[in-house]
């Protein structure tokens, strides 16, 4: 057992009296909304507890495009079909994601909302219901990610995850592409279309995207 996991194990040995429950504001703050807006390169968001997504800046919804919806992180790996497309190294997407709701539940056993994930993930997926019967525990760091956008194609980024000061339960994610490399202009392409007027976006291949670069 990790440190981790070992942190995991003592908190649900707290009594309810012992838990925090001062969680915050219940929703994002306008000066984190303006922070995550003033970033046309990066994308960002900002999750929930059970993973959902709680606001976002126009690229992090660009580069999410392809689902279904942009609405709850472990929904969109276990549920929504584009998850096993985008998520290049999907079985590592997946354990992460159950890890981290693991490890939300550990602070919050009697959260309505990380019980309901957890029920509607595990009636809609086994594979979801499998691994949360391994009890993994790990919360976001941050790590690299292989990522495939059905427009741009492969992307390679890295990501790191903070607390939200003020609010314990949020936490900002925010991916970063290396300097002048594929994944740059991708992000490039994808924040040029999200600036485009919605009637202008059409659906166009990754090869005309490419040419049109040129």
């Amino acid at each position: 057992m990790d440190a981790e996991a070992a942190d995991h194990l003592n908190r649900l040995c707290l009594t309810a009296s012992q838990r925090p429950h001062d969680w915050g504001e219940a929703d994002v703050s306008r000066q984190l909304l303006q922070l995550m807006d003033g970033w046309e390169h990066t994308p960002a968001f900002v999750i929930g507890p059970a993973l959902d997504i709680m606001a976002g800046n126009s690229l992090a919804t660009a580069l999410h495009s392809g689902f279904d919806q942009f609405d709850n992180l472990a929904r969109m790996v276990f549920v929504d079909p584009a998850g096993r497309e985008f998520y290049q190294e999907w079985e590592r997407a997946a354990h992460s994601c159950v890890a981290e709701l693991r490890a939300a539940y550990g602070h919050d056993p009697e959260s309505a909302r990380i019980a309901e994930v957890v029920a509607e993930l595990s009636a809609q997926s086994e594979e979801f219901a499998g691994i949360w019967q391994m009890h993994e525990v790990k919360g976001k760091s941050q790590e690299g990610k292989h990522l495939k956008h059905p427009l741009v194609g492969d992307l390679h980024i890295k990501f790191a995850a903070f607390t939200v000061n003020g609010a314990p339960h949020q936490q900002l994610v925010v991916y970063q592409a290396e300097p002048a490399s594929p994944t740059a202009d991708a992000f490039e392409t994808l924040r040029t279309m999200a600036a485009e007027p919605k009637h202008a976006q059409a659906a166009v291949p990754a090869a005309d995207l490419a040419a049109k670069e040129q």
